[in-house]
Protein backbone atom coordinates (compact mmCIF):
# COMPACT_ATOMS: atom_id res chain seq x y z
CA UNK A 1 0.00 0.00 0.00
CA UNK A 2 1.92 3.13 -0.98
CA UNK A 3 1.66 6.16 0.93
CA UNK A 4 0.50 8.28 -1.98
CA UNK A 5 -2.34 6.39 -3.59
CA UNK A 6 -1.92 6.02 -7.31
CA UNK A 7 -5.21 5.59 -9.10
CA UNK A 8 -6.28 4.83 -12.67
CA UNK A 9 -9.51 6.32 -13.46
CA UNK A 10 -11.09 4.03 -15.64
CA UNK A 11 -8.87 1.70 -18.36
CA UNK A 12 -6.39 4.36 -19.91
CA UNK A 13 -8.17 7.32 -18.00
CA UNK A 14 -5.88 10.03 -15.71
CA UNK A 15 -3.80 9.23 -12.96
CA UNK A 16 -3.76 11.31 -10.04
CA UNK A 17 -2.54 11.56 -6.72
CA UNK A 18 -4.73 12.39 -3.32
CA UNK A 19 -5.17 11.44 0.60
CA UNK A 20 -7.95 9.54 2.35
CA UNK A 21 -9.22 10.57 5.35
CA UNK A 22 -10.32 7.47 7.07
CA UNK A 23 -14.09 7.39 8.00
CA UNK A 24 -13.62 6.15 11.80
CA UNK A 25 -10.37 6.05 13.82
CA UNK A 26 -9.70 4.72 16.86
CA UNK A 27 -7.14 6.97 18.39
CA UNK A 28 -4.42 6.01 21.38
CA UNK A 29 -5.06 2.75 23.74
CA UNK A 30 -6.89 2.98 27.23
CA UNK A 31 -4.83 2.13 30.27
CA UNK A 32 -1.92 1.21 28.10
CA UNK A 33 -3.74 -1.87 26.81
CA UNK A 34 -2.13 -1.46 23.29
CA UNK A 35 0.47 -4.65 22.33
CA UNK A 36 4.09 -3.15 22.42
CA UNK A 37 5.04 -2.16 18.61
CA UNK A 38 6.69 -4.35 16.66
CA UNK A 39 8.98 -3.76 13.12
CA UNK A 40 9.19 -6.38 10.90
CA UNK A 41 10.36 -4.14 7.72
CA UNK A 42 10.86 -0.78 5.96
CA UNK A 43 10.64 0.24 2.44
CA UNK A 44 10.99 2.97 -0.09
CA UNK A 45 6.95 2.94 -0.21
CA UNK A 46 7.10 1.98 -4.22
CA UNK A 47 9.90 -0.29 -4.69
CA UNK A 48 9.34 -2.49 -1.45
CA UNK A 49 13.16 -3.12 -1.84
CA UNK A 50 13.57 -5.68 0.84
CA UNK A 51 16.73 -4.73 3.41
CA UNK A 52 20.01 -6.08 2.27
CA UNK A 53 19.88 -5.63 -1.06
CA UNK A 54 22.16 -2.74 -2.79
CA UNK A 55 18.99 -0.74 -3.21
CA UNK A 56 17.26 -1.02 -0.30
CA UNK A 57 18.52 2.25 1.48
CA UNK A 58 16.09 5.45 1.87
CA UNK A 59 16.75 8.39 0.30
CA UNK A 60 16.43 11.44 1.55
CA UNK A 61 13.65 13.53 1.48
CA UNK A 62 11.79 9.97 -0.07
CA UNK A 63 8.18 8.49 1.19
CA UNK A 64 8.98 5.12 3.43
CA UNK A 65 6.88 2.15 5.07
CA UNK A 66 7.64 0.76 8.08
CA UNK A 67 5.65 -2.48 8.39
CA UNK A 68 4.58 -4.46 11.99
CA UNK A 69 2.17 -4.80 13.94
CA UNK A 70 1.00 -2.45 17.13
CA UNK A 71 2.36 0.38 15.26
CA UNK A 72 -1.20 2.39 15.27
CA UNK A 73 -4.67 2.46 15.78
CA UNK A 74 -6.72 -0.47 14.27
CA UNK A 75 -8.62 1.75 12.16
CA UNK A 76 -6.61 3.33 9.01
CA UNK A 77 -5.81 7.26 9.60
CA UNK A 78 -4.44 9.10 6.78
CA UNK A 79 -4.14 12.60 6.30
CA UNK A 80 -6.24 14.60 4.56
CA UNK A 81 -4.56 18.38 4.02
CA UNK A 82 -1.25 20.58 4.35
CA UNK A 83 0.59 21.20 6.34
CA UNK A 84 1.50 17.08 6.92
CA UNK A 85 2.23 16.44 10.79
CA UNK A 86 5.28 15.98 12.19
CA UNK A 87 6.36 16.24 15.97
CA UNK A 88 2.36 15.87 17.15
CA UNK A 89 2.71 12.36 15.22
CA UNK A 90 -0.73 10.94 13.24
CA UNK A 91 -3.33 9.20 15.49
CA UNK A 92 -1.26 8.50 18.92
CA UNK A 93 1.76 7.12 16.25
CA UNK A 94 5.42 8.98 15.87
CA UNK A 95 8.19 7.99 13.55
CA UNK A 96 11.74 9.40 14.49
CA UNK A 97 15.28 8.96 12.88
CA UNK A 98 18.20 8.81 14.60
CA UNK A 99 22.31 9.27 12.98
CA UNK A 100 24.80 9.83 15.10
CA UNK A 101 23.72 12.80 17.20
CA UNK A 102 21.05 14.07 15.25
CA UNK A 103 17.11 12.98 15.52
CA UNK A 104 14.35 13.95 12.72
CA UNK A 105 11.06 13.60 13.44
CA UNK A 106 9.40 11.83 10.65
CA UNK A 107 6.33 13.59 8.43
CA UNK A 108 3.37 11.51 9.07
CA UNK A 109 1.23 9.98 6.25
CA UNK A 110 -0.93 7.39 7.13
CA UNK A 111 -0.88 5.38 10.47
CA UNK A 112 -2.42 1.82 11.47
CA UNK A 113 -1.73 -1.27 12.76
CA UNK A 114 0.35 -3.28 10.45
CA UNK A 115 2.27 -0.23 8.61
CA UNK A 116 2.89 3.49 8.98
CA UNK A 117 4.37 5.72 6.12
CA UNK A 118 5.73 9.18 6.37
CA UNK A 119 8.39 11.26 4.68
CA UNK A 120 12.14 10.92 5.88
CA UNK A 121 12.86 14.51 6.28
CA UNK A 122 15.83 15.97 3.70
CA UNK A 123 18.05 17.44 6.89
CA UNK A 124 18.38 13.42 7.91
CA UNK A 125 22.41 12.88 7.73
CA UNK A 126 22.97 10.09 5.41
CA UNK A 127 24.66 6.75 6.72
CA UNK A 128 23.05 4.04 9.60
CA UNK A 129 20.86 5.14 11.80
CA UNK A 130 17.95 3.91 13.90
CA UNK A 131 14.50 4.13 13.12
CA UNK A 132 11.76 4.12 16.28
CA UNK A 133 8.09 4.41 16.28
CA UNK A 134 5.88 5.30 18.73
CA UNK A 135 2.41 4.59 19.99
CA UNK A 136 0.39 4.19 23.12
CA UNK A 137 3.19 5.03 25.07
CA UNK A 138 5.36 2.54 23.91
CA UNK A 139 8.29 1.99 20.96
CA UNK A 140 9.74 -0.10 18.50
CA UNK A 141 13.10 0.53 16.76
CA UNK A 142 15.38 -0.83 14.19
CA UNK A 143 17.84 -0.34 11.89
CA UNK A 144 17.80 2.27 8.89
CA UNK A 145 20.37 3.00 6.00
CA UNK A 146 20.00 6.23 5.05
CA UNK A 147 21.18 7.65 1.08
CA UNK A 148 21.26 10.53 -0.80
CA UNK A 149 19.83 8.74 -3.72
CA UNK A 150 17.62 5.71 -4.02
CA UNK A 151 14.97 6.54 -6.62
CA UNK A 152 12.21 3.64 -6.92
CA UNK A 153 8.97 3.61 -9.57
CA UNK A 154 5.54 3.11 -8.22
CA UNK A 155 3.65 -0.14 -9.81
CA UNK A 156 0.31 -0.30 -10.65
CA UNK A 157 0.30 -3.56 -8.85
CA UNK A 158 1.02 -1.50 -5.17
CA UNK A 159 4.40 -4.18 -5.26
CA UNK A 160 6.91 -2.72 -6.65
CA UNK A 161 7.11 -4.77 -10.40
CA UNK A 162 5.34 -4.80 -13.07
CA UNK A 163 3.92 -2.49 -15.11
CA UNK A 164 5.16 1.20 -13.72
CA UNK A 165 3.12 4.04 -12.87
CA UNK A 166 3.78 6.12 -16.54
CA UNK A 167 1.57 8.89 -17.71
CA UNK A 168 1.69 11.21 -20.98
CA UNK A 169 1.97 14.60 -20.36
CA UNK A 170 -1.73 15.24 -20.18
CA UNK A 171 -1.33 12.65 -17.20
CA UNK A 172 -3.32 9.56 -19.00
CA UNK A 173 -1.92 6.35 -18.35
CA UNK A 174 0.07 4.25 -19.71
CA UNK A 175 -1.03 0.75 -19.88
CA UNK A 176 -0.99 -2.10 -22.39
CA UNK A 177 -4.29 -1.00 -24.06
CA UNK A 178 -3.16 2.75 -23.81
CA UNK A 179 0.66 2.67 -25.07
CA UNK A 180 3.39 4.64 -25.33
CA UNK A 181 4.93 5.55 -29.09
CA UNK A 182 8.83 6.05 -29.81
CA UNK A 183 9.78 9.84 -29.52
CA UNK A 184 6.49 10.73 -27.13
CA UNK A 185 7.14 12.63 -23.66
CA UNK A 186 6.12 10.67 -20.26
CA UNK A 187 6.01 11.22 -16.78
CA UNK A 188 7.57 8.70 -14.27
CA UNK A 189 6.16 8.60 -11.23
CA UNK A 190 8.01 6.88 -7.79
CA UNK A 191 9.78 8.92 -4.90
CA UNK A 192 13.37 8.70 -3.27
CA UNK A 193 15.28 11.43 -5.77
CA UNK A 194 17.12 12.97 -2.76
CA UNK A 195 16.90 16.03 -0.46
CA UNK A 196 15.07 19.40 -1.28
CA UNK A 197 14.63 22.46 0.50
CA UNK A 198 12.24 24.47 2.32
CA UNK A 199 9.05 22.79 4.64
CA UNK A 200 8.48 19.31 3.74
CA UNK A 201 4.95 19.50 5.88
CA UNK A 202 3.81 22.10 2.84
CA UNK A 203 2.76 21.35 -0.08
CA UNK A 204 6.14 21.59 -2.36
CA UNK A 205 6.81 23.89 -5.34
CA UNK A 206 8.38 22.22 -8.53
CA UNK A 207 11.76 21.97 -9.74
CA UNK A 208 14.86 19.93 -10.57
CA UNK A 209 16.97 18.53 -8.36
CA UNK A 210 19.48 18.12 -11.14
CA UNK A 211 20.52 14.39 -9.88
CA UNK A 212 21.46 13.56 -13.64
CA UNK A 213 19.20 10.84 -13.24
CA UNK A 214 19.38 8.96 -16.15
CA UNK A 215 16.79 6.23 -17.81
CA UNK A 216 16.74 3.88 -19.37
CA UNK A 217 13.96 1.76 -21.67
CA UNK A 218 14.25 -1.21 -23.35
CA UNK A 219 18.18 -1.21 -22.11
CA UNK A 220 18.60 2.44 -24.46
CA UNK A 221 18.61 5.79 -22.50
CA UNK A 222 16.38 7.53 -22.52
CA UNK A 223 16.68 11.74 -22.94
CA UNK A 224 15.73 13.39 -19.61
CA UNK A 225 13.87 16.32 -19.40
CA UNK A 226 13.11 16.75 -15.63
CA UNK A 227 13.65 14.77 -12.42
CA UNK A 228 12.37 16.58 -9.77
CA UNK A 229 9.43 17.09 -6.93
CA UNK A 230 5.63 16.92 -8.00
CA UNK A 231 3.10 18.54 -6.60
CA UNK A 232 2.45 16.08 -4.03
CA UNK A 233 5.21 16.03 -0.89
CA UNK A 234 7.50 13.28 -1.15
CA UNK A 235 6.45 12.31 -4.56
CA UNK A 236 8.63 12.74 -7.86
CA UNK A 237 8.21 12.65 -11.45
CA UNK A 238 10.74 12.13 -13.99
CA UNK A 239 10.24 13.86 -17.19
CA UNK A 240 11.64 11.42 -20.46
CA UNK A 241 11.16 11.23 -23.89
CA UNK A 242 10.95 7.50 -25.17
CA UNK A 243 14.00 6.92 -27.17
CA UNK A 244 13.70 6.48 -31.02
CA UNK A 245 14.43 2.85 -32.56
CA UNK A 246 13.31 0.42 -29.76
CA UNK A 247 11.70 -2.78 -30.54
CA UNK A 248 8.87 -1.74 -27.90
CA UNK A 249 6.22 -4.53 -26.34
CA UNK A 250 3.96 -4.71 -23.90
CA UNK A 251 6.50 -5.41 -21.14
CA UNK A 252 9.11 -3.42 -22.15
CA UNK A 253 11.62 -2.62 -18.98
CA UNK A 254 12.25 0.74 -17.80
CA UNK A 255 14.93 1.34 -14.89
CA UNK A 256 15.96 4.37 -13.50
CA UNK A 257 20.18 4.95 -12.59
CA UNK A 258 20.91 7.87 -9.79
CA UNK A 259 24.22 8.37 -9.01
CA UNK A 260 25.14 4.55 -9.03
CA UNK A 261 22.18 3.42 -7.45
CA UNK A 262 19.78 1.47 -9.54
CA UNK A 263 16.12 1.47 -8.99
CA UNK A 264 13.37 -1.25 -8.87
CA UNK A 265 12.81 -2.78 -12.32
CA UNK A 266 8.98 -1.85 -13.99
CA UNK A 267 7.44 -2.35 -17.33
CA UNK A 268 6.07 -0.05 -20.06
CA UNK A 269 3.92 -0.85 -22.89
CA UNK A 270 5.21 1.06 -26.38
CA UNK A 271 3.74 0.09 -29.84
CA UNK A 272 4.59 1.75 -32.79
CA UNK A 273 2.44 5.26 -33.98
CA UNK A 274 -1.24 4.38 -34.86
CA UNK A 275 -1.32 0.92 -32.87
CA UNK A 276 -4.37 1.33 -29.96
CA UNK A 277 -2.40 -1.86 -27.83
CA UNK A 278 0.72 -3.21 -27.92
CA UNK A 279 1.48 -6.63 -29.35
CA UNK A 280 4.40 -8.76 -28.50
CA UNK A 281 5.47 -11.25 -31.15
CA UNK A 282 6.83 -14.01 -28.26
CA UNK A 283 4.60 -15.15 -25.79
CA UNK A 284 0.50 -14.53 -24.15
CA UNK A 285 0.39 -10.71 -25.42
CA UNK A 286 0.44 -10.94 -29.03
CA UNK A 287 -1.18 -7.69 -31.08
CA UNK A 288 -4.32 -9.71 -32.03
CA UNK A 289 -5.00 -10.97 -28.11
CA UNK A 290 -4.40 -7.66 -26.83
CA UNK A 291 -7.14 -5.78 -29.45
CA UNK A 292 -9.42 -8.14 -28.44
CA UNK A 293 -9.05 -7.38 -24.85
CA UNK A 294 -9.38 -3.91 -25.74
CA UNK A 295 -12.65 -4.90 -27.60
CA UNK A 296 -14.50 -6.79 -24.81
CA UNK A 297 -12.63 -6.45 -21.82
CA UNK A 298 -11.74 -9.47 -20.91
CA UNK A 299 -8.71 -11.91 -22.14
CA UNK A 300 -8.87 -15.50 -21.51
CA UNK A 301 -5.64 -17.24 -21.70
CA UNK A 302 -3.72 -20.77 -21.50
CA UNK A 303 -0.05 -21.01 -21.21
CA UNK A 304 1.52 -24.87 -20.08
CA UNK A 305 5.01 -24.59 -20.06
CA UNK A 306 7.89 -27.64 -19.63
CA UNK A 307 10.78 -25.92 -17.76
CA UNK A 308 14.39 -27.95 -16.37
CA UNK A 309 16.40 -25.82 -14.67
CA UNK A 310 19.84 -27.02 -14.35
CA UNK A 311 20.21 -29.97 -12.76
CA UNK A 312 16.95 -29.55 -10.54
CA UNK A 313 13.52 -31.65 -11.10
CA UNK A 314 11.54 -31.26 -14.47
CA UNK A 315 8.38 -29.00 -13.72
CA UNK A 316 5.35 -28.98 -15.88
CA UNK A 317 3.08 -25.85 -15.10
CA UNK A 318 -0.48 -24.85 -16.59
CA UNK A 319 -3.20 -21.82 -15.94
CA UNK A 320 -5.94 -21.12 -17.66
CA UNK A 321 -7.08 -17.75 -16.47
CA UNK A 322 -9.78 -15.08 -17.35
CA UNK A 323 -8.31 -11.67 -16.89
CA UNK A 324 -10.68 -8.36 -16.73
CA UNK A 325 -8.90 -5.54 -18.38
CA UNK A 326 -8.55 -3.80 -15.43
CA UNK A 327 -6.29 -6.66 -13.78
CA UNK A 328 -4.57 -7.42 -16.95
CA UNK A 329 -2.61 -3.88 -17.56
CA UNK A 330 -1.16 -4.22 -13.75
CA UNK A 331 -0.63 -8.21 -14.01
CA UNK A 332 3.01 -9.62 -14.93
CA UNK A 333 0.77 -10.77 -18.09
CA UNK A 334 1.66 -14.59 -17.86
CA UNK A 335 4.89 -14.74 -17.88
CA UNK A 336 7.98 -12.95 -15.39
CA UNK A 337 9.94 -12.82 -19.00
CA UNK A 338 10.02 -8.97 -21.01
CA UNK A 339 9.60 -8.15 -24.12
CA UNK A 340 12.42 -9.35 -26.56
CA UNK A 341 14.91 -6.60 -25.96
CA UNK A 342 14.45 -6.03 -22.46
CA UNK A 343 15.40 -7.40 -19.01
CA UNK A 344 12.89 -7.12 -16.02
CA UNK A 345 14.05 -7.93 -12.64
CA UNK A 346 12.09 -9.22 -9.21
CA UNK A 347 13.66 -8.62 -5.71
CA UNK A 348 12.05 -11.03 -3.49
CA UNK A 349 11.92 -11.04 0.47
CA UNK A 350 12.68 -14.63 1.90
CA UNK A 351 11.77 -16.50 -1.41
CA UNK A 352 13.48 -17.07 -4.48
CA UNK A 353 10.54 -17.56 -6.01
CA UNK A 354 8.35 -15.42 -7.16
CA UNK A 355 4.74 -14.81 -8.23
CA UNK A 356 2.36 -12.23 -9.68
CA UNK A 357 0.48 -10.07 -7.36
CA UNK A 358 -2.61 -9.98 -9.47
CA UNK A 359 -4.45 -13.14 -9.53
CA UNK A 360 -7.34 -13.63 -12.28
CA UNK A 361 -10.03 -16.25 -11.84
CA UNK A 362 -9.41 -19.71 -12.87
CA UNK A 363 -10.65 -21.07 -15.95
CA UNK A 364 -11.82 -25.19 -16.03
CA UNK A 365 -10.06 -26.96 -18.67
CA UNK A 366 -11.13 -30.71 -17.07
CA UNK A 367 -9.77 -32.49 -14.49
CA UNK A 368 -5.73 -33.37 -15.92
CA UNK A 369 -3.73 -32.63 -18.47
CA UNK A 370 -2.15 -35.82 -19.97
CA UNK A 371 1.97 -35.09 -21.29
CA UNK A 372 3.86 -37.37 -23.16
CA UNK A 373 7.37 -37.25 -24.07
CA UNK A 374 10.47 -39.35 -25.07
CA UNK A 375 10.51 -40.65 -21.36
CA UNK A 376 6.68 -41.17 -21.03
CA UNK A 377 3.76 -40.49 -19.94
CA UNK A 378 2.40 -38.14 -16.97
CA UNK A 379 -0.64 -36.99 -15.76
CA UNK A 380 -1.58 -33.74 -14.18
CA UNK A 381 -4.13 -33.43 -12.04
CA UNK A 382 -5.99 -29.63 -11.64
CA UNK A 383 -6.13 -27.74 -8.51
CA UNK A 384 -6.81 -25.37 -8.17
CA UNK A 385 -9.41 -24.54 -11.02
CA UNK A 386 -7.34 -23.34 -14.05
CA UNK A 387 -3.87 -24.47 -12.44
CA UNK A 388 -1.71 -27.36 -13.37
CA UNK A 389 1.19 -28.02 -12.09
CA UNK A 390 3.25 -31.25 -10.92
CA UNK A 391 7.30 -32.10 -10.58
CA UNK A 392 8.62 -34.83 -13.37
CA UNK A 393 11.15 -37.21 -13.20
CA UNK A 394 13.31 -37.56 -10.23
CA UNK A 395 17.04 -39.01 -10.12
CA UNK A 396 16.91 -38.98 -14.37
CA UNK A 397 15.75 -36.05 -16.81
CA UNK A 398 11.93 -36.18 -18.37
CA UNK A 399 12.30 -32.48 -20.49
CA UNK A 400 14.85 -33.85 -23.32
CA UNK A 401 15.43 -32.93 -26.68
CA UNK A 402 12.48 -34.34 -28.71
CA UNK A 403 8.74 -34.19 -29.19
CA UNK A 404 6.31 -33.59 -26.37
CA UNK A 405 2.60 -33.37 -26.63
CA UNK A 406 -0.11 -32.28 -24.08
CA UNK A 407 -3.77 -32.81 -24.33
CA UNK A 408 -6.87 -32.68 -21.61
CA UNK A 409 -9.09 -34.99 -22.57
CA UNK A 410 -13.09 -34.01 -23.49
CA UNK A 411 -11.65 -30.96 -21.91
CA UNK A 412 -13.48 -28.53 -19.07
CA UNK A 413 -16.88 -26.80 -18.47
CA UNK A 414 -14.76 -23.71 -19.35
CA UNK A 415 -12.26 -24.79 -22.15
CA UNK A 416 -12.41 -27.20 -24.82
CA UNK A 417 -10.22 -30.14 -26.16
CA UNK A 418 -6.87 -29.80 -27.41
CA UNK A 419 -4.22 -31.80 -27.79
CA UNK A 420 -0.80 -29.91 -29.18
CA UNK A 421 2.60 -30.61 -29.54
CA UNK A 422 6.08 -29.28 -30.02
CA UNK A 423 9.69 -30.35 -30.60
CA UNK A 424 12.18 -29.57 -27.88
CA UNK A 425 15.65 -28.84 -29.79
CA UNK A 426 19.22 -29.97 -27.81
CA UNK A 427 19.94 -27.00 -25.49
CA UNK A 428 21.38 -23.57 -25.90
CA UNK A 429 24.54 -22.87 -24.02
CA UNK A 430 26.51 -19.84 -23.14
CA UNK A 431 29.87 -19.60 -25.38
CA UNK A 432 31.29 -16.83 -23.53
CA UNK A 433 30.00 -17.90 -20.05
CA UNK A 434 31.97 -15.20 -17.62
CA UNK A 435 34.20 -16.12 -14.83
CA UNK A 436 33.71 -12.40 -13.25
CA UNK A 437 30.97 -9.91 -13.70
CA UNK A 438 31.66 -7.05 -12.81
CA UNK A 439 28.31 -5.06 -11.52
CA UNK A 440 28.60 -1.70 -12.73
CA UNK A 441 29.86 -2.48 -16.40
CA UNK A 442 27.10 -4.06 -19.09
CA UNK A 443 27.80 -7.69 -19.84
CA UNK A 444 27.88 -8.97 -23.45
CA UNK A 445 27.07 -13.60 -22.96
CA UNK A 446 26.94 -14.83 -26.71
CA UNK A 447 25.17 -18.49 -27.55
CA UNK A 448 25.53 -21.08 -29.55
CA UNK A 449 22.72 -23.06 -31.55
CA UNK A 450 21.27 -20.07 -32.78
CA UNK A 451 18.86 -21.56 -35.54
CA UNK A 452 17.01 -24.21 -33.23
CA UNK A 453 15.10 -21.49 -31.35
CA UNK A 454 13.30 -18.07 -31.84
CA UNK A 455 13.94 -16.55 -28.75
CA UNK A 456 16.19 -17.16 -25.44
CA UNK A 457 16.07 -16.34 -22.10
CA UNK A 458 18.95 -15.45 -20.47
CA UNK A 459 18.32 -15.90 -16.07
CA UNK A 460 20.67 -14.35 -12.82
CA UNK A 461 19.51 -14.72 -9.29
CA UNK A 462 21.97 -13.75 -6.95
CA UNK A 463 20.73 -13.70 -2.79
CA UNK A 464 21.79 -12.56 0.63
CA UNK A 465 21.75 -13.44 4.06
CA UNK A 466 19.60 -11.32 5.87
CA UNK A 467 19.15 -13.52 9.21
CA UNK A 468 20.22 -17.44 9.91
CA UNK A 469 16.69 -18.14 8.51
CA UNK A 470 16.43 -15.85 6.09
CA UNK A 471 17.58 -14.83 2.75
CA UNK A 472 16.20 -11.98 0.62
CA UNK A 473 16.72 -12.82 -3.90
CA UNK A 474 17.16 -10.76 -7.10
CA UNK A 475 16.43 -12.13 -10.24
CA UNK A 476 16.39 -10.70 -13.13
CA UNK A 477 15.18 -12.29 -16.62
CA UNK A 478 16.40 -11.56 -19.87
CA UNK A 479 14.82 -11.96 -23.42
CA UNK A 480 16.69 -11.95 -26.84
CA UNK A 481 15.92 -12.66 -30.24
CA UNK A 482 17.99 -16.53 -30.46
CA UNK A 483 19.31 -15.40 -33.93
CA UNK A 484 21.49 -12.63 -32.39
CA UNK A 485 23.67 -14.62 -31.01
CA UNK A 486 24.21 -12.20 -28.30
CA UNK A 487 22.64 -9.94 -25.57
CA UNK A 488 24.06 -6.95 -23.15
CA UNK A 489 22.47 -7.30 -19.78
CA UNK A 490 22.84 -3.33 -18.80
CA UNK A 491 24.91 -2.20 -16.04
CA UNK A 492 21.77 -0.67 -14.12
CA UNK A 493 20.69 -4.38 -13.78
CA UNK A 494 23.24 -5.58 -12.47
CA UNK A 495 24.04 -3.36 -9.99
CA UNK A 496 21.00 -4.54 -8.11
CA UNK A 497 22.97 -7.47 -7.64
CA UNK A 498 24.68 -8.22 -4.10
CA UNK A 499 28.21 -8.08 -4.25
CA UNK A 500 28.43 -10.42 -1.31
CA UNK A 501 25.68 -12.93 -2.88
CA UNK A 502 25.34 -16.30 -3.78
CA UNK A 503 24.24 -17.87 -6.95
CA UNK A 504 21.52 -20.44 -7.54
CA UNK A 505 24.00 -23.19 -6.27
CA UNK A 506 24.80 -21.64 -3.01
CA UNK A 507 28.34 -20.66 -4.42
CA UNK A 508 29.39 -17.20 -4.34
CA UNK A 509 28.53 -14.76 -6.78
CA UNK A 510 25.37 -15.08 -9.28
CA UNK A 511 24.05 -18.04 -10.82
CA UNK A 512 23.56 -17.37 -14.71
CA UNK A 513 21.95 -19.43 -17.06
CA UNK A 514 20.29 -19.67 -20.89
CA UNK A 515 17.72 -21.21 -22.16
CA UNK A 516 16.64 -21.16 -25.69
CA UNK A 517 12.03 -21.58 -25.60
CA UNK A 518 10.60 -23.40 -28.37
CA UNK A 519 6.92 -22.57 -28.45
CA UNK A 520 3.60 -23.63 -30.24
CA UNK A 521 0.58 -21.25 -30.49
CA UNK A 522 -2.91 -22.96 -30.15
CA UNK A 523 -6.76 -22.08 -30.44
CA UNK A 524 -8.89 -23.81 -28.44
CA UNK A 525 -12.86 -23.10 -27.67
CA UNK A 526 -12.95 -20.97 -24.61
CA UNK A 527 -9.48 -19.61 -24.69
CA UNK A 528 -8.49 -15.84 -26.55
CA UNK A 529 -4.43 -16.56 -26.32
CA UNK A 530 -2.60 -20.00 -25.74
CA UNK A 531 0.55 -21.76 -25.99
CA UNK A 532 2.62 -24.70 -24.78
CA UNK A 533 6.24 -24.17 -24.34
CA UNK A 534 9.44 -25.89 -23.52
CA UNK A 535 12.60 -24.79 -22.38
CA UNK A 536 15.95 -26.05 -20.41
CA UNK A 537 18.49 -23.75 -18.48
CA UNK A 538 22.19 -24.03 -18.37
CA UNK A 539 25.11 -22.36 -16.96
CA UNK A 540 26.74 -21.94 -13.62
CA UNK A 541 27.66 -19.45 -10.93
CA UNK A 542 30.07 -16.37 -11.61
CA UNK A 543 31.60 -14.38 -9.21
CA UNK A 544 31.09 -10.38 -8.58
CA UNK A 545 32.70 -7.75 -8.52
Amino acid sequence: MPAVTMEIDGIGGTVRTFFITASFVVLGCAFNLCAAPSITGVTNSAGNVPVGLPNSGIAQGSIFVVYGSGLGPSALLEVSAYPLPTTQGLGGTTVTVTVGSVTETCIMFYTVSSQVAAILPSATPTGTGTLTVSFGGQSASTAITITAAGFNTYALNNVGSGPAVVTDAFFNAITMVNPAYPGETLILWGTGLGAVNGDETEQPQQYDLGTGVQVFVENQPAMVLYGGRSGDAGLDQINFTVPLGISGGCRTSIAVLEKGVASNVTTIAVAPQGQSTCGDTFGLLTLASMQKALATGTLNTAEIALNRFGNENDVVAGSFLSYPVASLIRSYGGSGGASIGSCTAYELQGSSVFADPVQPPGLDAGSSLTLIGPEGTKTVAENPTGTYAATLGGASSYIVPGVFSVSNGSGGPSVGAFNIGLTLPPSITFTNFPATVNRAQNLTLTWSNNAAYQVVSIFGISGVPVSSTKTNYVEFFCTANASAGQFTIPAAVLSLLPANGYGATGAPGVGLQISGITVEHFTVTGIDTALFSAFTYSGGVAKLQ
